[in-house]
């Protein structure tokens, strides 16, 4: 819609409007007056039949009953019905379209309406018909004596005569609206020509100017109003062009300015993907180390001694452990780096694994740890759903102060549902979806690390939505919570132990390791407390820091090496694998197991392909024992 029509139609709309409204107004008044017409017409002829209908009823002429029906229909153009009932509603006489279905209950009743086009008048015959107010009757002076009621008179009015009456003034309304439109129309386009040329030429101009043509102008021989507008116009575009250059440098110096700082922030993206990675290397390491010494101190004589002071040291190192899985998890999710692995894997194995890491952390808060073993098999990322499990677990033994933690498992459908039950204080149910964000602690505002930096929760959501497997909780203040994820059941189920899984479950504590390990190992802390562990099992210990130190270590020794751990260490990590191949080639069928502290897609299926077992660094003391003593009998067969 150009210019000119919009004018046009903003005069003449509102002179429409006008006469719509007054011509509404005048159609209402109309109709109203018509309706009061028939109102009192109603009113007044049911009040003459009442009048007419006493002595019928009382002597029961019903003949004459029906003559007085039938006269107010002739009496009333408009009357479509009327009758003569009883003071019981019974009818005594009736004449015309009467709908006495749907008479209510029978009293006075002047002007309802029954449908859209009928209205009924209901008046009380009395005896004597008298006014109540004129009779006077009773034992004290201001009694009024009531007349006895003989029946009602009843009258029904057709609107069909108001109906039709508005159609007509309705039509009339419309053409007077109409005929007010067209003149309307016709001086507004008289109004609008002399207007909308100027105009036009206004948005052409502005829209040459919009498209960077700073050299249009407008004609200035107007008068008045458009001549001002014009020049405006033209003085804009002057301002445009003088300024265009400058607004040109500034844009391309913010663009500069903006590049840099992209750059930065690259550059330091860069610096904490760099950070983290040695951080999961250099921690890692002495982490370790410092499990395996801490397990040798509790095994040791002095625990006897001292059996509060290595709780808290284990308690701490646990503490350490899980505040650095879970910034090195973030930092990972951050990335992008952790990328799914599909596979079928029986619960059995995963709650063995559970058990053997968590049990330990229960018993140092004396609570009960219940893991309820199943057959059932999921089809997921085998570490993910580990992590998962873990994070929930950790979470559960960390705020549960009396009581235990219990985790099982049941099937729903094509889903296998894994629960953590506690007996913790519970959650408020305003905070349930809170709690999976990151930094959030409920309990917690003095921001104790013991009690983790508040990721774990926000890390098992993170890793759901990767898995795209739904998890949850239920919580009742005071009664403790349900953790819950949903795993897809495999299409055909597998059999048999995995044998990973079967290499790190826990051997008996009084089962010696037979056998001599050699460890190669780069870092010194980590290598002496494989050397303590390793002794206090019973095994024999050959130590070395490098390929040439640990080949020259086998020949000058008497006792050949059943298994060896080599440990995958930057900047070469790739040369343990040469290495267990050489020694394999050397010394026969030889047991190797590789640690490493990075837990990369690349370390993973570099292990994989040569066949040899991983464990990811910092590792329980009980898992490297039972992985070397699945070795050995794995050796002797």
């Amino acid at each position: 819609m150009n210019l000119r029509h919009r004018m046009t139609l903003l005069a003449l709309l509102p002179a429409t409007l006008v006469a719509l409204l007054l011509t509404s107004v005048f159609l209402w008044h109309a109709i109203d007056s018509l309706e009061q017409g028939l109102h009192t017409e109603g009113v007044a002829l049911s009040r003459q039949m009442a009048t007419a209908a006493e002595y019928g009823i009382f002597a029961g002429q019903r003949a004459n009953l029906s003559a007085l029906a039938d006269s107010a229909l002739r009496i009333d153009a408009d009357a479509r019905g009327a009758a003569i009932v009883d003071a019981r509603g019974t009818l005594l006489a009736r004449s015309g379209e009467l709908h006495n279905e749907l008479w209510p209950a029978l009293g006075r009743i002047e002007g309802q309406r029954l449908d859209a086009d009928v209205l009924v008048f209901i008046a009380p015959v009395t005896e004597g018909n008298v006014p109540v107010d004129d009779v006077y009757a009773g034992e004290s002076p201001g009694a009024r004596a009531v007349p006895p009621l003989v029946g009602y008179a009843v009258v029904e009015m057709s609107r069909a005569a108001i109906a039709a009456e508005g159609q007509r003034l309705a039509g009339l309304g419309l053409l007077i609206a109409a005929l007010v439109a067209v003149l309307g129309g016709w001086l507004a386009q008289r109004i609008a020509r002399g207007v909308t040329t100027p105009l036009l030429e206004a948005g052409e101009v502005v829209w040459r100017i919009g498209h960077g043509d700073v050299a249009a102008r407008m004609s200035t021989d107007e008068a008045g109003a458009l001549k001002s507008l014009a020049s405006g116009i033209n003085a804009m575009a002057e301002r445009i062009g003088m300024t265009q250059e400058e607004l040109r440098a500034r844009v391309d110096e913010a663009t500069r300015d903006l590049l840099r700082e992209k750059e930065a922030a690259e550059h330091a993206t860069i610096a904490k993907s760099h950070f983290l990675a040695a951080a999961s290397h250099d921690l890692r390491q002495p982490m370790h180390a410092l499990g395996l010494f801490v397990a040798g101190l509790a095994e040791s004589a002095a625990v006897e001694q001292e059996p509060r002071l290595v709780g808290q040291i284990q308690s701490a190192v646990d503490s350490l452990q899980n505040l650095l899985d879970a910034i090195l998890d973030v930092s990972r999710l951050d990335d992008g780096r952790v990328v799914p692995r599909i596979s079928n894997f029986p619960l059995t194995s995963l709650f063995d694994r559970l058990g053997d890491d968590l049990a330990l952390r229960a018993q140092h808060k004396r609570l009960r740890f219940l893991l309820r073993p199943s057959p059932l098999w999921v089809s997921s990322d085998r570490q993910i759903v580990e992590r998962i499990l873990l994070n929930l677990v950790g979470n559960a033994l960390r705020y549960t102060e009396d009581g235990g933690v219990l985790v099982g498992c049941r099937r729903r459908g094509d889903r296998v549902r894994i629960e953590v039950w506690d007996t913790g204080p519970g959650i408020p149910e305003h905070s349930r979806e809170q709690i999976f964000d990151e930094y959030v602690q409920l309990g917690n505002p003095e921001r104790d690390q013991s009690k983790g930096l508040g990721l774990g929760l926000a890390i098992c959501r993170r890793l759901a939505d990767l898995l795209g497997m739904p998890i949850g909780v239920r919580s009742r203040l005071g009664r403790g919570s349900v953790f819950w994820i949903e795993l897809p059941v495999p299409e055909v189920a597998e059999a048999g132990p995995e044998g990973e899984d079967a290499a790190e479950r826990l051997p008996p504590d009084d089962e010696q390791l037979f056998g001599t390990v050699l460890v190669v190992d780069s870092d010194v802390m980590v290598r002496i407390g494989m050397e303590q562990a390793i002794r206090r099992w019973g095994g024999n210990v050959l130590s070395a820091a490098d390929r040439d130190e640990a080949l020259r270590c086998c020949r000058q020794s008497p006792l050949l090496p059943d298994l060896a751990i080599c440990a995958m260490r930057p900047p070469a990590p790739m040369d343990s694998l040469t290495l267990a191949a050489e020694l394999q080639g050397k010394y026969g069928p030889l047991g190797i197991l590789l640690v490493s502290a990075d837990g990369s897609e690349a370390t993973q299926g570099a292990a994989r392909r040569a066949g040899f077992p991983l464990l990811k660094e910092p590792i329980a003391p009980g898992r490297l024992r039972a992985a070397l003593q699945h070795l050995l009998s794995e050796r002797n067969r």
